[in-house]
């Protein structure tokens, strides 16, 4: 067997889309450096209140109750991916695409789980004084 011509359209749109990115790092790049200032100022390391110089004893600390949101999302994220490849391959591999998703849907469900019962327990992001 003979290898296939490299088709020149599909060679131009890689190359061209990897030159639009690179180009936009370039670009992002730049103009952090143009904008950002020089010196360091003592502002700078400073906490700000909503974007505002603080004024008087801060409130407390952030409460970390996000967090369980957080594994909420990673859980959530990877089965929306899975679903949209599930979607794509389940006309020529049915019955394997399905086993596969069945199986990292049941892995992914514990620390789901885990995630929506540690953001309903406000007592264990609550901050002790």
């Amino acid at each position: 067997m003979s290898p296939q011509p490299i088709d020149v359209n599909i060679l131009f749109s890689i190359v061209l889309t990897m030159l639009v990115g690179f180009s936009v790092c370039l670009v992002g790049y730049i103009l952090s450096v143009v904008i950002t200032p020089r010196k360091h100022y003592r502002m700078k390391k400073e906490r700000f209140e909503a974007g505002n110089p603080p004024k008087g004893k801060a409130r407390g600390w952030f409460m970390m109750q996000y967090y369980a949101y957080l594994i909420v999302f990673l859980t959530l994220e990877p089965i929306l991916i899975y679903l949209f490849l599930l979607l794509m391959e389940i006309h020529t591999l049915f019955q394997e695409t399905s086993i596969l998703f069945i199986i990292l849907i049941l892995m992914l469900i514990p620390p789901l789980i885990f995630g929506l019962d540690s953001a309903r327990r406000v007592k264990l992001w609550l901050v002790k004084n």
